[in-house]
């Protein structure tokens, strides 16, 4: 894939944040560095980022897409009640894609799940308030 800075800013400011940010998040976070940019160039770059396997998009029904900068086969859960996403390892999870295949006969080359339930510090809230 061809690099411009606009893109090389993009995947740098998406390393930097802790967390899954929205494209608008984004957008606020490279405008401070690079002023001209429009919030069409970092829809343009995030979907190139997306398409060539530099990011992960993360669509979760109801909810802006989120982004993340490490696509090695993890999965998210979504807390139900801060909205906060976690990193799930593949190492933590069956062979899925594998699992469907044999069992359909499909190839399945990837798959991409969302789990939902409560974060840690959610978790942690709702015993304190039991």
């Amino acid at each position: 894939m061809i690099y411009s800075k606009q893109r090389e800013l993009l995947v740098s400011q998406l390393r930097r944040y802790r967390g899954h940010p929205t494209a608008d998040v984004l957008y606020a976070s490279v405008r401070s560095e690079n002023p001209t940019i429009s919030l069409a160039t970092v829809y343009r770059n995030l979907n190139q980022l997306v398409d060539s396997g530099i990011v992960m998009r993360i669509s979760v029904p109801g909810q802006a897409d989120r982004f993340d900068d490490k696509n090695d086969g993890h999965q998210h859960m979504l807390c139900t009640e801060c909205g906060g996403i976690t990193d799930i390892p593949a190492s933590a999870l069956p062979d899925v894609c594998g699992t469907v295949s044999d069992n359909t006969g499909l190839h399945v080359s990837a798959c991409n799940m969302i789990f939902y339930g409560l974060c840690k510090a959610c978790e942690k809230k709702s015993q304190k308030n039991n």
